[in-house]
């Protein structure tokens, strides 16, 4: 299969392709997809202003992406919201800067409310409501009970606490809030995401960093436990890099939980954090490949040891340069979850494994996954 590919894109408002309005002047669109941590996806379009003809968006218009090639197709990068404007110069430009629809409607300010003995699907539905979004949330974490829980926070701040809790991923993509594990092999509705198989000539540029950090006999939280008045503790085992050694002591939450299950559910989430925090990934690929998503799994094979085995995608950025092509780079941490990946036979896994210089587009099965996470 040729690996020379033409770099297109395809923008649309409400619902009707506007491209030919951008394609003489459109000289840059960068699509940054995080995994939660309380930031929205974004988009931002430069586009060239040299006649001073270009209308300037009134309101915050809605425009859908999608980056790919001619010989392939086209990857979903989102909808977005625009609620940026900037004229600048020289050269003239108009940069239009977005964010994932239903991000901005979420409540900014500090929310009072009380939860009792709530599931999070329960929870995150009010949420969702208040802002008029939908939901999509796994059943592993939805059925969670959270015994009880003070709101004196914004909306936002509320779901990363729940994301800390939990170890979830929460983010806002085309109007829905999702919810999904960290390091899953599935999307919300159960759905089976694709792993990615990369090498050596895949890759650019690349860097891989081993933090230094103490290491621990375990995460130990504590809760209040109201029958007998006192503070209660319970402890989540560290495995990697981190764990163990001369003069190892637990990792202690700050905070405190209300609960024995929240506090061990806090723990298990915080010990998943810290093994992902031992290695980091940062890589620039040799044919930019918007089919990649946050979340998603990459397997580094034929490399040394430390850089090769699993990865999982904390932010991918896409990059449509006019006068180069597109340009993907992918910050990555290591999985949370203590599995390696790197024996390729053991597992049910949906891998895929593209040749040196073919996109992730070129091998998905046909309907399977077309570059958007499926809810």
């Amino acid at each position: 299969m040729s690996t020379s590919y033409t770099p297109i894109y395809r923008i649309e408002k409400d619902g009707v392709d506007i491209t030919n309005r951008f394609n003489d002047r459109t000289t840059q669109i960068k699509v940054e997809l995080t995994a939660g941590g309380g930031s929205g996806d974004r988009c931002e379009i430069v586009i060239d202003d040299r006649d001073w003809a270009l209308e300037r968006p009134a309101g915050a218009a809605k425009i859908q992406v999608w980056l790919g090639y001619q010989e392939i197709g086209l990857a979903y990068m989102g909808t977005f919201e625009v609620d940026d404007v900037i004229l600048q110069g020289m050269p003239r430009s108009m940069q239009l800067t977005g964010t994932s629809t239903g991000f901005n409607d979420m409540k900014k300010a500090p929310q009072i409310a009380n939860w009792d003995n709530k599931s999070v699907a329960e929870i995150l539905g009010e949420i969702a409501g208040q802002s008029g979004l939908g939901m999509s949330i796994s059943e592993e974490l939805g059925g969670m009970k959270i015994p009880f829980k003070n709101q004196v926070v914004s909306n936002l701040h509320l779901i990363h606490e729940l994301e800390r809790i939990t170890g979830a991923v929460g983010k806002v993509v085309d109007g829905n809030l999702m919810f999904v594990p960290r390091d899953s092999d599935n999307s919300a509705s159960g759905v089976a995401l694709p792993m990615l198989v990369l090498q050596p000539e895949h890759f650019g540029q690349w860097r891989v960093r081993f933090t230094s950090t103490p290491k621990y006999t375990g995460v130990k939280a504590r809760w209040w436990d109201e029958a007998s008045k006192t503070y209660k503790a319970v402890e989540a085992g560290v495995t990697g890099l981190l764990s163990g050694g001369a003069g190892a002591t637990p990792y202690t939450i700050g905070s405190q939980f209300l609960s024995e299950a929240e506090a061990m559910a806090g723990a298990q989430s915080k010990a998943r954090a810290l093994k992902r925090a031992e290695k980091e990934g940062n890589f620039d690929l040799a044919k930019g490949d918007p089919w990649i998503r946050d979340q998603q799994k990459i397997i580094v094979t034929k490399m040394r040891e430390g850089i090769n085995g699993g990865y999982t995608v904390d932010k991918a950025i896409h990059t449509y340069i006019k006068s180069t092509g597109i340009r993907t780079t992918l910050e990555c941490r290591a999985p949370g979850d203590d599995v390696d990946y790197t024996d390729l036979s053991e597992g049910p896994y949906f891998l895929l494994q593209p040749k040196p210089g073919e996109p992730m587009g070129t091998v998905i099965p046909d309907g399977s996954f077309n570059g958007s996470v499926p809810f």
